[in-house]
């Protein structure tokens, strides 16, 4: 199966979700399911103004769902409610 995962968080953070994410995704892998993940990872980003430590993706809706389609996933997981999260679920 080809699971889309969907994160606002990920690397550089250190953070709970995040390795929980990173985890989730080795193991689906070592179970021999193929993992893509949408990240904020090469994307601009911008901090949360409440919460600077978090850098949120600058991107439209248009090019989350390019990537979604272009992935193929059979199911996708939206672990997060930001633009990547938002964008997807609207997808």
């Amino acid at each position: 199966m080809h699971i889309l995962l969907v994160t606002d968080a990920w690397y550089p953070q250190v953070n709970g979700v995040v390795r929980t994410l990173d985890t989730v995704a080795r193991l689906l892998r070592a179970a021999g399911h193929r993992v893509t993940l949408l990240t904020p990872e090469d994307k601009p980003t911008f901090p949360l103004p409440t919460y600077p430590e978090i850098r949120l993706a600058l991107v439209s809706p248009g090019a989350v769902a390019r990537q979604i389609d272009e992935t193929r996933p059979d199911c996708i997981h939206i672990a997060t409610d930001g633009p990547l999260g938002w964008f997807a679920r609207r997808h």
